[in-house]
């Protein structure tokens, strides 16, 4: 029996597993998977600049060195230029945290005039919220976040450049693996690194875009750290749908502690158009041309990144999810989960043809 011969259920319950079987394996190697996956990613981005080099007469791993530290020099400068703001972002805290206390004061009285909760048991719950243990806690929590991320960087790193290096074995892997399929297989991984160079590119710009137009907003309207919440609301904006929301929050969060109050409104405003802008002109245009998917497969996506690998995952949902388009359309028996993650709305619905035929005898001959 074929695969096209077999029950509808049984086809169906196949890719299921499929993807079951996936996400267990995310969700069980975060710690193994993570690393590769952000080392994938950037190797993809200097795949590119390795073969320029190669053709030039440097040897591969020479190449693979040069590009990895040409994008650590980016990646440090951009590094830099955001500690650098929030240095001096440090010099305004003590009044930054006056102002809140002052507006947590004002608060606590609104809380005790309109529902008529004590002034002691508000102080209370705020002092259990500073309490010793609880620092403690944040401390240690901080600690080990920062010990994670610094191990993850040097395997990011390393990992990198063993992909550069061993790109061709990693190929000549998966053609030898399907050796019935040896053209298939190759061009899946052709289009893989088309869509999410494509992507990485793509985000890339529109990052840089969004950037400037968040701080050109900001400067007008005079913010006093218009730098530092432009490129921050930029950088958030890689999370998709939810990470519009936190930069609005943090910007006038900010902003308020600041500035005035109508300079507050201000920024939400300029934070809610330049993401109109973003979503409906710049990344269907730099980016939604390269990753085909549909609004609905994108949240859920996130959402479903975010429960596995926290942040990370949020910031690697899409391209991962890019990925999984790619190789569904080209394996068979999973191919409609493709079309689930598509954004074509042109698809026609093959069970009118079904229905007609089941119809046909039914009609009376003239």
């Amino acid at each position: 029996m074929t695969l096209e011969e077999r029950p509808f259920y049984i086809k169906f319950s196949h890719g299921l597993i499929i993807i079951v079987l996936l996400l267990f394996l995310l969700h069980v190697g975060e710690h193994v998977l993570m690393p590769i996956a952000f080392a994938g990613l950037v190797s993809i981005l200097l795949v590119t600049p390795c073969k320029l080099l190669e053709k030039w007469g440097v040897s591969r791993g020479f190449a693979a060195v040069i590009s990895l530290l040409i994008s650590l020099i980016f990646f440090a400068f951009v590094f830099y230029f955001i500690s650098s703001q929030i240095y001096a972002f440090k010099k305004d805290v003590p009044p930054v945290i006056e102002r809140l206390t002052l507006v947590l004061q004002d608060l606590q009285t609104w809380v005790h005039t309109k529902y008529g909760v004590s002034t002691e048991k508000i102080n209370n719950t705020l002092n259990s919220l500073t309490s010793e243990t609880m620092a403690l806690t944040v401390f240690s929590s901080t600690f080990s976040t920062l010990s994670s991320v610094f191990l993850y960087t040097v395997l990011t790193i390393l990992y990198t450049f063993l992909l550069l290096l061993y790109r061709r074995l990693i190929v000549q892997f998966f053609i030898t693996s399907f050796t019935d399929y040896p053209d298939q297989v190759y061009d899946v991984i052709m289009k893989t690194r088309y869509v999410v160079k494509g992507y990485l590119v793509g985000i890339i710009i529109e990052m840089l875009i969004v950037a400037a137009l968040n701080i050109l907003g900001f400067v007008i309207l005079g913010v006093k750290y218009a730098f530092l919440l432009g490129v921050i609301a930029a950088i958030l904006n890689l999370v998709p749908y939810l990470g519009i929301f936190i930069a609005c929050v943090l910007s006038m969060l900010i902003t308020f502690t600041t500035n005035s109050s109508g300079t507050v409104l201000g920024v939400a405003i300029v934070v809610v158009i330049v993401h109109l802008i973003d979503s409906n002109f710049l990344f269907p245009k730099i980016v939604g041309s390269k990753v085909k998917m549909n609004a609905l497969a994108t949240i859920f996506g996130v959402i479903v990144g975010e429960t596995l690998w926290g942040i990370p995952g949020m910031i690697l949902s899409i391209p991962i999810i890019a990925i999984l388009k790619v190789v569904f359309e080209a394996t068979k028996g999973v191919q409609p989960w493709s079309i689930l993650l598509g954004d074509d709305l042109t698809v026609e619905i093959s069970a009118k043809s079904s229905i007609t035929k089941l119809t046909k005898p039914f009609k009376k001959k003239v």
